[in-house]
């Protein structure tokens, strides 16, 4: 098991969830958390977004904001993570593309840009979710997470899974962070038998 985990601690994240693991206290930021990486990179390092916690804030308010009329579509702001909370991504399906819109894993984006609302407010992408906020590491340093170098402890790292859209768009809170941990448990486990 070992040699598999290893073998995942050298791929490629980008697309991937990095699961909060159970052990992980309660009182840190991250516990029960759900983050997508959508870049990972041995230069710039690994970037991604906490999916399944919301914010007070909907994201008509920010459309309200640019002029546009949202109406009661209730769709809220998730924070996205520690780093540079004032900014707003939009990991959204590849159904179309804007100058600041970048690929972000197996048919997915992510963009930051006003026509990211214009697109909203006509009804796409198919499936969406806006952040506030991103959770980024220095490079080396998830992988020293990941395999529990000092300081970091083995029982409180990430568990990593595939990121289907299903888990992404239509899940959100405890429920996620459930779901995802029993994916991870079958991927795993898949991957034996």
């Amino acid at each position: 098991m070992e040699g598999l985990f290893l073998e995942i601690l050298h791929d490629d994240l980008t697309g991937k969830v990095l699961i909060a693991h159970p052990n992980l206290p309660d009182k840190t930021p991250f516990a029960r958390s759900v983050i997508y990486i959508y870049q990972d990179d041995s230069v710039k390092g690994t970037t991604g977004v906490i999916t399944n916690k919301r914010s007070r804030f909907g994201v008509h308010d920010v459309a309200s904001d640019k002029g546009y009329d949202f109406g009661d579509r209730a769709k809220f702001i998730y924070h996205g993570g520690p780093v540079n909370q004032q900014a707003l991504v939009l990991l959204h399906t590849n159904d179309w593309s804007s100058a600041n819109t970048v690929p972000a894993g197996r048919k997915l984006c992510i963009s930051s840009d006003d026509f990211m609302i214009q697109k909203l407010n006509n009804d796409t992408p198919t499936y969406w979710r806006m952040f506030a906020g991103m959770s980024m590491w220095e490079p080396g340093q998830l992988t020293a997470e990941l395999e529990g170098r000092f300081p970091f402890r083995p029982e409180n790292s990430w568990l990593i899974a595939e990121a289907p859209e299903g888990l992404l768009f239509t899940l959100d809170g405890d429920k996620q962070w459930q779901k995802a941990l029993a994916l991870c448990s079958n991927q795993m486990f898949a991957n034996y038998f």
